[in-house]
């Protein structure tokens, strides 16, 4: 059975949860008026994580719907909700860079050092106790069903994380050519090797000819890797090399790490998981 990356890897994001939550907890305690405002989250797989917990969480995202999560600027009415949200759940390694995300004593930043951390089985079993603490200072009417809901989600990722495991298999020695590094440190943690990462900055296609046939010519090293894509870019390049391959034996499929806001954390992971499994079906 696989194991998980050690928890030492996720130590110190621990302590920076634990004391967020008290101070949290301090802020409603004299901030009453605040209750029942709802909870907003930066991006589509931590809406997915709040409703895995709480189906019934007033919670809204504010990336909408084919929005580039890279170039994303809030609109004044975005704003003006922020203010009156309850909390504010993020990942700021991945939306630092957005203006105007300011909540100070009610943010909870989930990942502040890790980027599109919930690709990880793993690292989403570490957080998911702390964000069910969290869920339950705002619903404590709904206690039961919080803590129920966050033993049966970790049972599924734990079986997620081994599913993910046994799919990858194929790929331990094919390896893979990626148009973009999103979803490099979970295939990392996997025993994955990554030939090459054609994108090397966010939405970046400048790439030059001379990376492209260094690309080229991994692929004919390495003739059944996946060229793994991402629906939230162009992959010109990934298409261009599955188009110039001389094998014919690598597949190209196009992952999408973020979903949408009405998605589980484990329906996205599932969408993926199918087209993963699909592929490595002879």
């Amino acid at each position: 059975m696989p194991s998980l990356p050690p928890l030492l890897f996720y130590r110190k994001v621990w302590k920076s949860t634990l004391n967020q939550l008290f101070l949290f907890a301090v802020f409603l305690l004299f901030s009453p008026s605040f209750a029942n405002a709802g909870i907003v989250t930066t991006l589509p797989p931590l809406t997915g994580l709040v409703l895995l917990l709480d189906p019934q969480a007033d919670v809204h995202c504010l990336l909408p719907p084919g929005a580039d999560a890279h170039d994303f600027q809030l609109t004044p009415k975005q704003v003006q909700s922020l203010k009156q949200a309850d909390l504010l759940i993020r990942s700021s390694f991945d939306d630092g860079h957005w203006s105007g995300i300011n909540l100070p004593g009610r943010t909870l930043d989930l990942w502040p050092e890790h980027a599109h951390a919930w690709l990880s089985p793993a690292a989403v079993i570490n957080i998911l106790p702390n964000l069910a603490e969290v869920l339950l200072i705002l619903a404590p009417e709904r206690e039961q069903a919080i803590t129920q809901a966050m033993s049966k989600a970790l049972s599924h990722a734990y079986a997620m994380n081994i599913r993910w495991y046994k799919a990858l298999e194929a790929y331990h020695a094919r390896g893979v050519i990626m148009q973009h590094n999103a979803w490099q440190p979970v295939l990392a943690a996997y025993k994955v090797p990554v030939w090459t990462v054609l994108e090397s900055q966010h939405h970046d296609e400048n790439i030059r000819p001379h990376q492209l046939e260094k690309a080229l010519e991994q692929l004919r090293t390495h003739p059944g890797a996946l060229l793994w894509g991402n629906r939230r870019h162009a992959n010109r390049a990934l298409e261009w090399l599955h188009q110039h391959q001389e094998s014919g034996q690598a597949p190209l499929i196009y992952f999408d790490p973020l979903g949408d806001c009405g998605m589980s954390w484990l329906q996205l992971m599932q969408a993926n998981l199918d087209l993963l499994e699909k592929a490595s079906t002879p």
